[in-house]
């Protein structure tokens, strides 16, 4: 049987590395050459994913350090001792990672944490992991090109292709009697039977289609895409290339809801290595089996879902304060019997000098640790009185961008009071954001009427704020300027101090701040205004889950109105009240809740299969 193994593997090798074209026994279809696939889709160095070696040139900020432990051919990932600074600061010390293939993994932890971080150091490899894993990192759009965006998506098919029969030839003149060898080879037939080079292109075209892409938009130049779409297009590439380990980094942020319902149900079915951060907890419950908390410089692994590891951190937590304080009380007894008896009779301060010593073991073997809370900080928007209803009121309203013959909307009638709470859904491109800017006042409409209350503030949050911070002033000093009417140096560290700002990061340049941070001096600027109306678009981009959770929070409890544009399900369910639908030019409202929506839009997805 070894010896029938051993020619089937040698066949299946000569197969692949043929540089003829063969007819195939079964079907008559031919079987391209390595050659041929790489003529007919060329690799295009600006849409490579992690294939070109570091820039040596370069120092990285980052310093890592690791031992693997796992075998080197294996495909499970095991480094320990790790260690991770960022510019000299410490992000995790002495700890472990361990990533098993199969399994998905939701990496999560507070703002500025090193979640991120973490990512680029795996993605870059500045830790020992085995050659033969295959890394891509979602870390940033596809570079502007002439390429269209399906060849984009198919660009390193060939590369691959040539990169897996060259490690197969290499592989086939060692010991076949490992199992480490014979494993991996396994691996490497599968991933080649998998890659079907004559389907390739309709595989990848489904997955553009299930991000949002029409069979126009895949035959579009990617210089052509906004930073957006190109980043969908990166994340297509991803997901087609099926590498060992995928790394992604917030893919939902420039999904909407329905490309993020697709999303979600591809990856529950990732078959390899899926390390994920995300701060939607209905993203990570539905796609992850395995939860990875960072946590004081530590990573502690959980199985299941985020909702499973709620419940176990809080079991473990519990049973961890009692064994704690147990152990503090024991140690507080036995010392306060050394401080009274410690120099009384013979025989009582023999027992004190037992009870020394069994402080000292207990102390030599290790004590139990308090357990670390994070620290959650609490938001809130200012009181903003009262306006009689309706502060907002669109009638008959018409809208197209300048130079487009079709409407965007057409005779939308609407009214918005202080104690609305929208959530506006609907595929991306149906003018979501567009309705945000008109109700702002920064569009005009082509037709009809917008009126508007004459004393009414409006708070606007958009995707695009935190890129307008000019990252060279403190947050201390960006308050100050913004607001530089009686306003006191520790009046503004107390205002964003309530938004999770304090300390030297109050004093620290925005550009040194991670994203998460910068978010947070947007929504305290924004707060300060004191706007009657909160226009939120995507405003739990870059925000930990906690962070979230306390945005919820402040909404519910704010006094004025609100409009959401949002892909994280779990937030509309929190704060929306009603769930309008803008699509085929107009709005209509959901009769139902956005779970209900969600549902809906998985039923469609399944008989669009």
């Amino acid at each position: 049987m070894a010896g029938k193994s051993a020619k089937r593997k040698e066949k299946k090798l000569q197969q692949a590395a043929s540089k003829a074209t063969e007819e195939n026994g079964e079907n008559g279809e031919t079987v391209e050459t390595t050659e041929e696939i790489v003529e007919e889709y060329p690799i295009d160095d600006s849409t490579k994913l992690n294939t070109k070696p570091s820039d040596l040139a370069k120092i990285s900020p980052r310093t890592a350090t690791g031992v693997l432990a796992s075998h080197p051919l294996s495909r499970d990932i095991k480094i320990i001792s790790f260690s991770l600074r960022l510019y000299g600061i410490e992000l995790v010390v002495d700890t472990s990672l361990e990533f098993n293939y199969g399994r998905r993994y939701g990496l999560i932890g507070l703002n500025a944490s090193g979640k991120s971080t973490l990512l680029t150091c795996l993605g870059e490899r500045e830790v020992p992991i085995p050659s033969h894993i295959k890394i891509v990192h979602l870390a940033k759009e596809i570079a502007p090109s002439e390429s269209t965006a399906i060849e984009a998506v198919l660009s390193e098919l060939g590369v691959e292709k040539q990169r897996l029969e060259q490690e197969a030839e290499e592989l086939c003149g060692l010991d076949q009697e490992d199992p480490g060898v014979s494993d991996r080879l396994n691996d490497i037939y599968e991933a080649l039977d998998e890659m079907e080079v004559d389907t390739a292109e309709t595989r990848a075209g489904k997955i553009l289609h299930g991000l949002g892409f029409s069979k126009e938009m895949q035959k579009k130049k990617t210089k052509d895409f906004s930073g957006g779409w190109r980043m969908r297009i990166s994340l297509a590439k991803a997901l087609f290339m099926k590498p060992t380990m995928l790394l992604l980094d917030e893919p939902t942020n420039h999904l909407d809801l329905e490309a993020t319902v697709w999303l979600e149900e591809y990856l529950m079915n990732y078959n390899k290595i899926l390390i994920l951060i995300s701060h939607s907890q209905d993203f990570l419950n539905n796609v992850c089996t395995n939860i990875c908390h960072l946590q004081n410089k530590k990573l502690t692994y959980y199985g299941g879902n985020y909702d499973t590891y709620i419940g176990t951190r809080a079991e473990i937590e519990v049973n961890q304060m009692k064994q704690y304080q147990r152990e503090q009380d024991q140690i507080a007894h036995m010392k306060d019997y050394v401080a009274r008896f410690g120099h009384g009779s013979q025989k009582l301060a023999r027992q004190a000098k037992s009870k020394e010593k069994l402080i000292t073991k207990m102390e030599e073997k290790g004590l139990t640790e308090r357990v670390f809370r994070d620290k959650v900080y609490t938001l809130r928007f200012y009181e903003c009185g009262t306006l009689p209803p309706p502060v907002v009121q669109f009638n008959k309203v018409n809208f197209a961008y300048p130079g487009q013959k079709d409407l965007l909307y057409k005779d939308i009638d609407f009214g918005i009071d202080l104690d609305s709470r929208i959530a506006l859904v609907g595929p991306n491109g149906v003018g979501k954001s567009t309705l945000l800017k008109l109700i702002v006042d920064q569009l005009t409409p082509t037709g009809g009427i917008i009126r508007r209350h004459n004393h009414l503030r409006i708070g606007w949050y958009h995707q695009h704020l935190t890129e307008q911070l000019d990252l060279t002033v403190t947050p201390l000093q960006f308050m100050m300027k913004s607001f530089p009417e009686g306003t006191e140096p520790e009046t503004v560290r107390r205002v964003i101090g309530r938004f999770g700002l304090t300390g030297k990061v109050q004093t620290t340049p925005i550009g040194q701040l991670s994203d998460g941070q910068k978010s947070r001096v947007v929504f305290a600027w924004l707060a300060h205004k004191e706007p009657h109306l909160l226009l939120l678009d995507e405003p739990t981009n870059h925000l930990d889950i906690e962070t979230i959770d306390a945005l919820a929070e402040a909404i519910n409890e704010f006094d004025g109105g609100m409009v959401l544009v949002s892909h994280d399900f779990r937030l509309i369910n929190q704060v929306a009240e009603q769930i309008w639908v803008c699509e085929k030019k107009t709005i209509t409202t959901w009769k139902g809740d956005i779970l209900s929506y969600k549902e809906e839009l998985r039923k469609k997805m399944n008989m669009e299969k």
